[in-house]
């Protein structure tokens, strides 16, 4: 990936600004309607991130409040912590084949009939631990072979960093790996405009221009100093040991870099998850 970032910069910086240049003439004759269309969906955006960014880590609408407090109060005991240290990162609906929750102890007995209940992930935001549930919480049980520790950053070497922004660029987004192998870049102007291309592609047929309005744009950059991003600085949290296809994603802001994959988003530090799910809110939102 060094080196494709380095030879996508050093043979592309021309194809961007002609990109730039080019996109700026066609917003003339357009950008007044794409921002009057994006006004209207700005607020409700950044309504419905705010909401989903600050409200309680635990959905009282789905998990039952008293198994999410079952939970986090056996974690608390084991370790000898408090509550309110402790996050639920994730949560689904499970049916366990046995009374024992599918974690029986050494010689005991369970009653073989299906049990509907949840597993659960609970984090301080260094270590991972994950709990098999009955439906009410009144029986729970900790999953230590699943149970892991958070991924731990790594510095990125200087020589592997990317450039930093050009003039007029607030934020980027590179993403490579995948099944299909592809390297993906998407900038965020100044003035709204969203530009994703493929690196490597000669032709620019995969080279797409959106728009949010200044006013998301601002709110954006806001959010990223309410949520420290710039403590991520030049940090890589990798892959864990043995993974295969998954995405690399390398973010740029005016302060810094930092690095992740898709397989472990949900074990990232808790800002730099709401960073990234509100990054992906502004890009669907983009016309």
């Amino acid at each position: 990936m060094k080196s494709m970032l380095k030879n996508y910069f050093n043979n592309n910086q021309a194809r961007i600004f002609t990109a730039l240049i080019l996109t700026g003439i066609l917003s003339v004759a357009s950008g007044l309607t794409l921002i009057k269309d994006a006004n209207g969906a700005s607020a409700n955006f950044w309504l419905e991130t705010s909401n989903e960014v600050l409200k309680d880590n635990i959905k009282p609408s789905r998990l039952p409040r008293p198994v999410a407090n079952a939970v986090l109060q056996d974690v608390a005991r084991r370790q000898g912590i408090l509550t309110r240290q402790l996050q639920i990162t994730d949560y689904n609906q499970q049916s366990w084949r046995d009374g024992c929750l599918e974690l029986p102890q050494p010689d005991e007995l369970c009653t073989q009939a299906l049990v509907p209940g949840w597993r659960i992930v609970v984090s301080n935001g260094r270590q991972n631990w994950v709990y098999h549930t009955n439906q009410t919480g009144s029986a729970v049980r900790v999953n230590q072979k699943t149970s892991e520790s958070t991924l731990s950053p790594v510095q990125i070497p200087a020589s592997e960093l990317p450039p930093p922004l050009d003039r007029d660029i607030v934020f980027r987004q590179i993403s490579s790996g995948g099944f299909a192998g592809r390297t993906y870049e998407t900038v965020l102007l100044k003035d709204g405009r969203l530009i994703r291309v493929r690196i490597g592609d000669a032709n620019d047929s995969e080279r797409s221009v959106r728009r949010v309005t200044r006013q998301q744009v601002q709110q954006f950059l806001r959010f990223l100093e309410r949520s420290k991003f710039s403590k991520f600085q030049n940090l890589s949290y990798p892959a864990p040991t043995g993974a295969a296809d998954y995405i690399t994603f390398t973010l740029t802001s005016l302060e810094g870099t930092v690095q992740y994959n898709d397989i472990s988003l949900n074990n990232l530090p808790k800002d730099l998850q709401a960073v990234v799910k509100t990054w992906n809110k502004l890009t669907a939102t983009a016309q």
